[in-house]
């Protein structure tokens, strides 16, 4: 009998192992032709000057920014904590009317979505930012924009326990 134990046992902590390391190896961010990805990762809390309809959405808008904010932690690991912003700035080298972009949160059965217009040459900005406890979902984020059928880019954030990462803020006020 134990030794059945022990194998349920070694079994659980092998399967549980598997899936960190599966998570830890998220699929790398991707761009299609005429996109170029400037920035991905953690950015200071920009100025919002205004909100803009987006009714397939949580909150049934979007912020819009004031400048491009700035990009203080680059990468796609973010911790789950009220406050921090994440997301993708790019460039692309043609006009597109109609994108639609999609964000996945883990466990959905279905995206937010909005639609924007993308100007060659502009920078674009696609950003979340945890202003409520109940956004703070642990697992892949998947941040996703098309014209027409064509992906566009492609990027996915692990939102790992607030606890993790003690040193990322997206309050870039502080003078270290």
């Amino acid at each position: 009998m134990r030794n059945w134990r022990q194998a349920i046992v070694a079994a659980l902590i092998l399967g549980s192992a598997l899936a960190r390391a599966a998570l830890a190896q998220a699929e790398p961010p991707f761009a299609a032709p005429g996109i170029v990805l400037e920035n991905i990762g953690i950015y200071c809390r920009p100025e919002i000057n205004g909100t803009e309809a987006a009714p397939d959405t949580a909150l049934g808008y979007i912020n819009l920014m004031e400048t491009p904010p700035n990009f203080a932690y680059r990468q796609t690991e973010v911790p789950a904590r009220l406050g921090i912003s994440f997301g993708v700035q790019l460039v692309a080298d043609r006009d597109m009317a109609n994108v639609r972009v999609l964000t996945w949160k883990p466990g959905a059965t279905s995206p937010e979505s909005w639609t924007t217009d993308i100007i060659a040459g502009e920078h674009k900005m696609r950003g979340f930012v945890f202003e409520y406890a109940d956004e703070l979902i642990l697992g892949p984020w998947q941040m996703e924009a098309y014209d027409g059928d064509l992906l566009l880019y492609r990027v996915t954030f692990q939102v790992l326990p607030g606890t993790e990462l003690p040193s990322v803020t997206s309050d870039c006020t502080l003078v270290s």
